[in-house]
Protein backbone atom coordinates (compact mmCIF):
# COMPACT_ATOMS: atom_id res chain seq x y z
CA UNK A 1 0.00 0.00 0.00
CA UNK A 2 1.58 3.54 -0.83
CA UNK A 3 1.86 6.00 1.64
CA UNK A 4 0.43 8.94 1.83
CA UNK A 5 2.13 11.72 4.50
CA UNK A 6 -0.27 14.77 5.55
CA UNK A 7 1.97 17.40 7.18
CA UNK A 8 0.24 20.72 7.00
CA UNK A 9 2.32 21.99 9.76
CA UNK A 10 2.19 26.14 10.18
CA UNK A 11 6.37 25.59 10.46
CA UNK A 12 6.66 23.37 7.66
CA UNK A 13 7.90 25.53 4.78
CA UNK A 14 10.56 27.05 6.91
CA UNK A 15 11.55 23.63 8.68
CA UNK A 16 11.60 21.52 5.35
CA UNK A 17 14.18 23.82 4.15
CA UNK A 18 15.85 24.14 7.39
CA UNK A 19 16.42 20.12 7.72
CA UNK A 20 17.08 20.03 3.51
CA UNK A 21 20.11 22.30 4.44
CA UNK A 22 21.17 20.85 7.63
CA UNK A 23 20.79 17.07 5.83
CA UNK A 24 22.74 17.92 2.92
CA UNK A 25 25.77 19.00 5.43
CA UNK A 26 26.09 16.62 8.00
CA UNK A 27 29.28 14.27 7.68
CA UNK A 28 29.01 10.79 6.07
CA UNK A 29 29.58 8.91 9.13
CA UNK A 30 26.25 10.42 10.55
CA UNK A 31 23.43 7.46 9.51
CA UNK A 32 19.83 7.69 10.48
CA UNK A 33 20.05 5.72 13.74
CA UNK A 34 22.26 8.59 15.13
CA UNK A 35 19.97 10.90 14.81
CA UNK A 36 17.09 9.25 15.93
CA UNK A 37 19.19 8.42 19.05
CA UNK A 38 19.87 12.13 19.61
CA UNK A 39 16.20 13.26 19.35
CA UNK A 40 15.57 10.26 22.74
CA UNK A 41 18.55 11.72 24.42
CA UNK A 42 17.14 15.17 24.13
CA UNK A 43 13.63 13.72 25.49
CA UNK A 44 15.65 12.82 28.61
CA UNK A 45 17.60 15.92 28.76
CA UNK A 46 14.20 18.00 28.85
CA UNK A 47 12.94 16.04 30.87
CA UNK A 48 16.01 15.93 33.54
CA UNK A 49 15.57 20.07 32.76
CA UNK A 50 11.55 20.29 33.71
CA UNK A 51 12.21 17.82 37.05
CA UNK A 52 14.90 20.39 38.41
CA UNK A 53 13.05 23.10 37.82
CA UNK A 54 11.39 21.90 40.73
CA UNK A 55 14.15 23.65 43.15
CA UNK A 56 15.92 26.25 41.00
CA UNK A 57 13.85 27.54 37.51
CA UNK A 58 16.64 28.31 35.34
CA UNK A 59 17.06 24.85 34.78
CA UNK A 60 14.30 25.29 32.19
CA UNK A 61 17.04 26.32 29.69
CA UNK A 62 18.54 22.38 29.67
CA UNK A 63 14.45 21.57 28.77
CA UNK A 64 14.97 24.02 26.32
CA UNK A 65 18.50 22.52 25.30
CA UNK A 66 17.08 18.91 24.78
CA UNK A 67 13.53 19.64 23.26
CA UNK A 68 16.05 21.45 20.20
CA UNK A 69 17.85 17.95 20.29
CA UNK A 70 14.78 16.55 20.18
CA UNK A 71 13.44 18.61 17.26
CA UNK A 72 17.01 17.88 15.63
CA UNK A 73 17.41 14.49 15.83
CA UNK A 74 12.94 13.17 15.24
CA UNK A 75 12.88 15.77 12.41
CA UNK A 76 15.99 14.70 10.57
CA UNK A 77 16.62 11.03 10.89
CA UNK A 78 13.95 10.75 7.89
CA UNK A 79 15.34 13.49 6.01
CA UNK A 80 18.66 12.23 6.13
CA UNK A 81 17.46 8.95 4.82
CA UNK A 82 15.25 10.18 2.13
CA UNK A 83 18.38 12.59 0.84
CA UNK A 84 20.87 9.75 0.68
CA UNK A 85 18.47 7.40 -0.41
CA UNK A 86 19.13 4.74 2.19
CA UNK A 87 15.44 4.26 3.55
CA UNK A 88 14.63 1.26 5.05
CA UNK A 89 10.83 1.60 5.19
CA UNK A 90 9.76 -0.95 7.88
CA UNK A 91 12.68 -0.62 10.13
CA UNK A 92 12.77 3.31 10.01
CA UNK A 93 9.04 3.04 10.76
CA UNK A 94 9.27 1.02 13.67
CA UNK A 95 12.32 2.25 15.26
CA UNK A 96 11.14 6.26 14.69
CA UNK A 97 7.41 5.71 15.74
CA UNK A 98 8.59 3.95 18.59
CA UNK A 99 11.29 6.18 20.18
CA UNK A 100 8.84 9.28 19.42
CA UNK A 101 6.28 7.15 21.99
CA UNK A 102 8.58 7.00 24.32
CA UNK A 103 10.44 10.37 23.72
CA UNK A 104 6.77 12.33 24.22
CA UNK A 105 5.82 10.00 27.10
CA UNK A 106 8.77 11.49 29.11
CA UNK A 107 8.57 14.70 27.87
CA UNK A 108 4.90 14.91 29.12
CA UNK A 109 4.97 13.17 32.30
CA UNK A 110 8.43 15.39 33.33
CA UNK A 111 6.22 18.24 32.37
CA UNK A 112 3.86 17.45 34.77
CA UNK A 113 6.49 17.02 37.36
CA UNK A 114 7.61 20.30 37.44
CA UNK A 115 6.09 23.59 38.37
CA UNK A 116 5.09 24.63 35.36
CA UNK A 117 2.03 22.88 35.07
CA UNK A 118 -0.62 20.47 37.09
CA UNK A 119 0.30 16.48 36.77
CA UNK A 120 -2.93 16.10 35.49
CA UNK A 121 -3.00 18.68 32.84
CA UNK A 122 0.43 17.34 31.37
CA UNK A 123 -1.58 13.87 31.30
CA UNK A 124 -4.38 15.27 29.97
CA UNK A 125 -1.90 16.69 26.63
CA UNK A 126 -0.33 13.38 27.27
CA UNK A 127 -3.87 11.57 26.13
CA UNK A 128 -4.49 14.45 23.34
CA UNK A 129 -1.48 12.87 22.23
CA UNK A 130 -1.56 9.35 22.16
CA UNK A 131 -4.98 9.62 20.67
CA UNK A 132 -3.27 11.44 17.66
CA UNK A 133 -0.63 8.54 17.78
CA UNK A 134 -2.96 5.85 17.42
CA UNK A 135 -5.55 7.35 15.52
CA UNK A 136 -2.64 7.81 12.71
CA UNK A 137 -2.18 4.91 13.17
CA UNK A 138 -5.79 3.61 11.81
CA UNK A 139 -5.56 6.05 9.17
CA UNK A 140 -2.59 4.38 7.97
CA UNK A 141 -3.88 1.05 7.94
CA UNK A 142 -7.01 1.53 6.60
CA UNK A 143 -6.37 3.88 3.95
CA UNK A 144 -2.69 4.15 3.43
CA UNK A 145 -2.79 7.92 5.12
CA UNK A 146 0.34 8.86 7.91
CA UNK A 147 -1.04 12.19 9.09
CA UNK A 148 1.59 14.15 11.16
CA UNK A 149 -0.46 17.25 11.37
CA UNK A 150 -3.58 17.93 12.97
CA UNK A 151 -4.83 21.69 11.99
CA UNK A 152 -1.36 22.86 10.98
CA UNK A 153 -0.35 21.57 14.94
CA UNK A 154 2.15 18.80 15.13
CA UNK A 155 5.38 17.60 17.18
CA UNK A 156 7.41 20.34 16.18
CA UNK A 157 5.00 23.06 17.03
CA UNK A 158 3.86 21.52 20.22
CA UNK A 159 7.88 21.51 20.56
CA UNK A 160 8.13 25.58 20.01
CA UNK A 161 4.81 26.08 22.60
CA UNK A 162 7.26 24.42 25.02
CA UNK A 163 10.24 26.35 24.59
CA UNK A 164 8.46 29.68 24.50
CA UNK A 165 6.85 28.75 28.06
CA UNK A 166 9.65 27.73 29.45
CA UNK A 167 11.74 31.01 28.45
CA UNK A 168 8.65 32.82 29.71
CA UNK A 169 8.40 30.97 33.08
CA UNK A 170 12.49 31.45 33.58
CA UNK A 171 12.30 35.04 33.03
CA UNK A 172 8.88 35.94 34.43
CA UNK A 173 8.85 32.77 37.38
CA UNK A 174 5.56 30.80 37.12
CA UNK A 175 2.68 33.40 36.72
CA UNK A 176 -0.80 32.56 38.86
CA UNK A 177 -3.41 33.49 36.45
CA UNK A 178 -6.24 33.68 39.30
CA UNK A 179 -5.43 37.27 39.73
CA UNK A 180 -6.95 37.95 36.68
CA UNK A 181 -9.60 35.52 35.71
CA UNK A 182 -11.94 35.00 38.51
CA UNK A 183 -13.30 31.83 37.26
CA UNK A 184 -10.33 30.01 38.08
CA UNK A 185 -10.39 31.23 41.90
CA UNK A 186 -11.59 27.95 42.94
CA UNK A 187 -8.40 26.19 41.41
CA UNK A 188 -5.30 26.00 43.94
CA UNK A 189 -3.27 27.88 40.93
CA UNK A 190 -3.43 28.44 36.94
CA UNK A 191 -0.27 28.78 34.83
CA UNK A 192 0.30 29.69 31.29
CA UNK A 193 0.82 26.09 30.73
CA UNK A 194 -2.14 24.78 32.63
CA UNK A 195 -4.47 26.82 29.97
CA UNK A 196 -2.67 26.27 26.83
CA UNK A 197 -2.11 22.56 27.38
CA UNK A 198 -5.53 22.36 28.28
CA UNK A 199 -7.61 24.10 25.17
CA UNK A 200 -5.16 22.70 22.82
CA UNK A 201 -5.73 19.40 24.39
CA UNK A 202 -9.00 19.22 24.32
CA UNK A 203 -9.50 20.62 21.20
CA UNK A 204 -7.17 18.17 19.64
CA UNK A 205 -9.57 15.39 21.30
CA UNK A 206 -12.34 17.21 19.68
CA UNK A 207 -11.31 17.59 16.17
CA UNK A 208 -10.09 13.71 16.11
CA UNK A 209 -13.96 12.61 17.34
CA UNK A 210 -14.98 14.53 14.12
CA UNK A 211 -12.52 13.43 11.99
CA UNK A 212 -13.02 9.74 12.65
CA UNK A 213 -17.21 10.18 12.38
CA UNK A 214 -16.50 12.16 9.07
CA UNK A 215 -14.27 9.18 7.77
CA UNK A 216 -16.35 6.59 9.50
CA UNK A 217 -19.36 7.66 7.45
CA UNK A 218 -17.09 7.58 3.84
CA UNK A 219 -15.94 4.52 4.73
CA UNK A 220 -19.20 3.16 5.05
CA UNK A 221 -20.10 4.10 1.48
CA UNK A 222 -16.80 2.87 -0.11
CA UNK A 223 -16.75 -0.22 1.72
CA UNK A 224 -20.88 -1.06 2.14
CA UNK A 225 -22.21 -3.38 3.92
CA UNK A 226 -23.42 -6.88 2.04
CA UNK A 227 -26.38 -6.76 0.46
CA UNK A 228 -28.01 -10.36 1.85
CA UNK A 229 -25.95 -10.19 5.22
CA UNK A 230 -26.68 -13.43 6.96
CA UNK A 231 -28.84 -13.14 9.77
CA UNK A 232 -27.05 -13.24 13.61
CA UNK A 233 -29.09 -16.48 14.49
CA UNK A 234 -27.27 -18.16 10.89
CA UNK A 235 -24.29 -16.82 11.92
CA UNK A 236 -23.87 -18.23 15.16
CA UNK A 237 -25.00 -21.59 13.73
Amino acid sequence: MAVRRVNDSLLGPLERVGLGWAASRLPAWVLPDHLTLIGLIGALLTAAGFILSCWYLPWLLLACVGLLANWFGDSLDGTLARLRHIERPQYGFFVDHTCDLFSQVIIFVSLGASPCTHFGVACLGLIAFLMAFVYTLIGLQVKGELRITYLGFGPTEIRVLMFLGNLLVVAFGVVDLRAWFTPFERFDYVTIHDVFISILALAGVVLIAVLAVRRARLMAVEDPAPVHAPSITKALN
